[in-house]
């Protein structure tokens, strides 16, 4: 018997992957090198689509917001401008992880202050 998962706690669980994929992209390189050039875009984008448009998710709060879609925009930026079959390597003499990496550093820090929520039960605040 597969037990119901109330939107709330749906929303929780995205919010905890979306500081993954900024997790990822905070380390820069270091990330691109272990997981690649196309993860190194779509970890983020399975979460916040190309173009910059997030999805309804009640687990974030508006500054939350502001940073991803700031994140979003800078990530659409480097991903329109360099081909879509690079090599890790060829991406990072790019330069765009480098430039990547500090203000995804930022981003990681506004949900960081909050906290992960818990992924089993509703939570008004993030209590990890």
């Amino acid at each position: 018997m597969t037990e119901e998962v109330s939107a709330r706690i749906v929303d929780q669980r995205i919010r905890n992957r979306i500081i993954e994929a900024v997790e990822m992209l905070a380390d820069g390189a270091e990330g691109l090198g272990h997981v690649g050039f196309v993860e190194f875009f779509e970890s983020f984008y399975d979460w916040i689509p190309y173009g910059s448009q997030l999805h309804p998710n009640s687990a974030l709060n508006d500054e939350e917001r502001i940073e991803l879609i700031d994140l979003a925009e800078f990530l659409d930026r480097a991903c329109d401008a360099t081909p879509s079959d690079m090599t890790a390597v060829e991406f990072i003499a790019t330069g765009w992880p480098d430039r990547i990496q500090p203000r995804a550093r930022e981003v990681l820090a506004v949900f960081v202050g909050r906290g992960k929520f818990d992924e089993e039960r509703e939570e008004e605040r993030p209590s990890r």
